[in-house]
């Protein structure tokens, strides 16, 4: 139709006038091409490859952490520390039986008496000086005045000593130890008589009792002493006995002169 005509002739005249524009300025002209409906689009990365530009970076899905940078290790997991139990006290252990033989818990020993004089403060007592194998003598105080005298409770008399009990005062006077007699229930006091060639220093024991003596604390705490003296006597033929076992040395049992069945202390 005439109207088409005129369009289609307008048209072709902005087109020459485009081209005469671009021509003068410079710009090669632009191919208008339709699009292919049937070859997709390509992709954002794929298109920057192609033009030599980086690919945008892909972002991180959600919900999950970032993972660490290159060259470290991610932390491990951290692991709760298990108490450890502490072990079960152990039971204190039950006391031993104090199956120890009371007269092995003295210490008896041989002496030898060194110097004898009256105690100046008292009539009953004598003080002596008594050699017990020791580094010097002990001073013991006896109440023995009244039944010897300074004749026969002398210097060079061998006599058994009790070497572990506590120091004491006796008129005034240290006294560390205990020496032994035995008494006739009709008075007479007799010492009791080590044997010859006994050691000094020795201690006195019985066949087939053994224990070491306790010490003089021990032996004041738990009243030994008085323990023993009651099983402390003479048999008929004049030995010294605990229980009826003979009380010995390395050179043969205690006597005494005459005191038969008579106690010791």
């Amino acid at each position: 139709t005439r109207e088409m005509a005129a369009m289609s002739a307008s048209l072709s005249l902005l087109d020459s006038m485009i081209a005469s524009l671009e021509s003068s300025l410079g710009v090669a002209p632009v191919k208008q091409g339709k699009p292919n409906p049937g070859k997709p689009a390509k992709p954002a990365a794929a298109a920057a490859a192609a033009a030599g530009k980086p690919a945008p970076a892909a972002a991180a899905p959600a919900g999950k952490p970032d993972s660490a940078p290159a060259g470290e290790k991610p932390d491990a997991p951290k692991e709760k520390k298990e108490k450890k139990e502490k072990p079960a006290a152990a039971p204190a252990a039950a006391p031993a039986a104090d199956d120890q033989p009371e007269f092995t818990k003295l210490e008896m020993k041989v002496g030898v008496l060194i110097k004898t004089w009256h105690h100046p403060e008292s009539e009953k007592l004598f003080l002596e000086e008594v050699d017990v194998g020791e580094e010097k003598p002990r001073q013991v105080a006896s109440g023995l005045r009244a039944h010897f005298t300074l004749e026969t409770f002398c210097p060079g008399r061998k006599v058994v000593v009790v070497t572990n009990l506590k120091a004491a005062k006796m008129a005034g006077a240290e006294s560390a130890g205990m020496v032994v007699a035995c008494v006739h229930p009709e008075g007479k006091v007799e010492l009791l008589d080590p044997p010859a060639d006994a050691k000094v220093g020795e201690r006195i024991f019985i066949e087939g009792l053994t224990g070491e003596p306790s010490t003089p604390a021990q032996v004041q705490k738990k009243k030994i002493l008085l323990a023993v003296l009651p099983d402390l006597k003479t048999d008929g033929a004049c030995i010294a006995t605990w229980q009826g076992k003979t009380l010995m040395t390395s050179a043969g049992p205690l006597k005494v002169l005459s005191n038969a069945n008579s106690p010791i202390s």
